[in-house]
């Protein structure tokens, strides 16, 4: 599992920064070119940079040009998590007080003031409330100024009765776009975790409007965001996300045999199984070997070890991408659509699609896409 398939080997250059940012003395400026170009692509870099800066005696041995990327990504970091910042504040004032509303994902770690926050770079807000608030709180919004994009009414449908989420949201003026959720997962998933229970153990964050989830939760919604509902796609900051949560909230035995039970009591042990493989293979996660978690089958491991690094590592994209890692980022869209949708309402939505994409396109449609 040391081996990553098919990448650029400055890639294990910059996981072994991620783990261990003594690793700079390492490093020739030649490498530095990749791996800062690397770090980008992954939406990473600012977490690089907070993570060595957060050791001032290791400054002299990165070269000046390296500390100008680092240092720029690292404003850009403040900047944007100071927009979220000022998002979250426009919603706590919008949203009725008497409504409970959790903020999940990256805006979550941001307002817990978690290690997950440090450098990360901040594109939206996910928000959740109970199923039967949902309408009140979407009302709340759009009076408040906040307006869902243009979509047909196929899409619509789609968002309100088959997903866990409402149409995006944004409000005139914001760069941040807002994702109103009534659970985790879209409700037609193969796997389901237990809404009620997610409500039951929201944690209040001291001095804010706004709850959280449980932190066995968090972690729990991190695998199970990356490994069911995403196309595995770039989303190697969703798998250092998932570390450092782990790093945060697991010190014990004990804690990790709450996280095994929790799993399965959400039904979430294959989601949380491949986080922990990929955490502790790629971002040397400290795992317990006796976890109770039932392994997928093996060629269902063999399978993921083949796609997986060829989808979310990133690249230099100085030249087409390899046969291998379009072949994989294909089947990792299929495998997303088929965990996202039972087989006749897969077939369903790929046959209105296909039949969608034959259409004639208006001509600013066409221009913009």
């Amino acid at each position: 599992m040391s081996s990553l398939g098919g990448v650029d080997p400055c890639m294990h250059g910059l996981l072994a920064l991620l783990i261990d940012p003594q690793q700079v003395r390492s490093v020739c400026l030649a490498d530095w070119d990749k791996i800062i170009r690397l770090a980008r692509q992954s939406r990473l870099l600012g977490v690089l940079s907070y993570r060595i800066q957060s050791h001032p005696e290791l400054l002299p041995q990165v070269p000046g040009c390296v500390l100008g990327h680092l240092r720029s990504a690292a404003a850009y970091s403040a900047h944007r998590t100071q927009v979220l910042r000022v998002e979250l504040a426009a919603l706590a004032k919008a949203l009725p007080a008497e409504v409970p509303v959790v903020v999940l994902k990256g805006a979550a770690y941001i307002l817990q003031d978690l290690e997950s926050a440090r450098g990360r770079l901040p594109g939206d807000v996910d928000l959740m409330v109970a199923y039967d608030d949902l309408k009140r709180a979407e009302a709340a919004l759009l009076g408040a100024g906040w307006a869902a994009e243009e979509i047909n009414a196929y899409d619509q449908r789609y968002y309100r009765e088959w997903s866990h989420e409402l149409p995006p949201m944004r409000r005139p003026g914001s760069s941040v776009e807002l994702d109103l959720h009534h659970t985790i997962t879209p409700v037609t998933a193969r796997l389901k975790p237990d809404t009620a229970l997610l409500f039951t153990d929201l944690q209040v964050v001291e001095g804010k409007r706004f709850l959280v989830l449980h932190p066995q939760d968090q972690i729990l919604h991190a695998a199970v965001h990356l490994f069911q509902d995403s196309e595995l796609f770039a989303n190697l900051r969703d798998l250092v996300d998932i570390d450092s949560l782990i790093r945060t909230h697991l010190h014990s035995e004990s804690d990790w045999q709450a996280l095994a039970v929790r799993a399965a009591h959400h039904h979430l042990e294959r989601p949380l199984w491949y986080a922990l493989r990929y955490c502790r293979a790629w971002l040397a996660t400290t795992v317990p070997d006796a976890l109770p978690l039932a392994a997928p089958p093996a060629m269902a491991i063999r399978w993921m070890d083949w796609v997986f690094p060829r989808c979310t590592l990133p690249r230099i994209p100085d030249r087409p991408p390899p046969f291998s890692r379009r072949l994989a980022a294909q089947l990792g869209l299929l495998r997303h659509q088929w965990l996202r949708l039972p087989p006749a309402l897969l077939l369903r939505h790929l046959a209105h699609k296909g039949v969608q994409s034959l259409r004639p396109r208006p001509a600013v449609q066409h221009k913009a896409e």
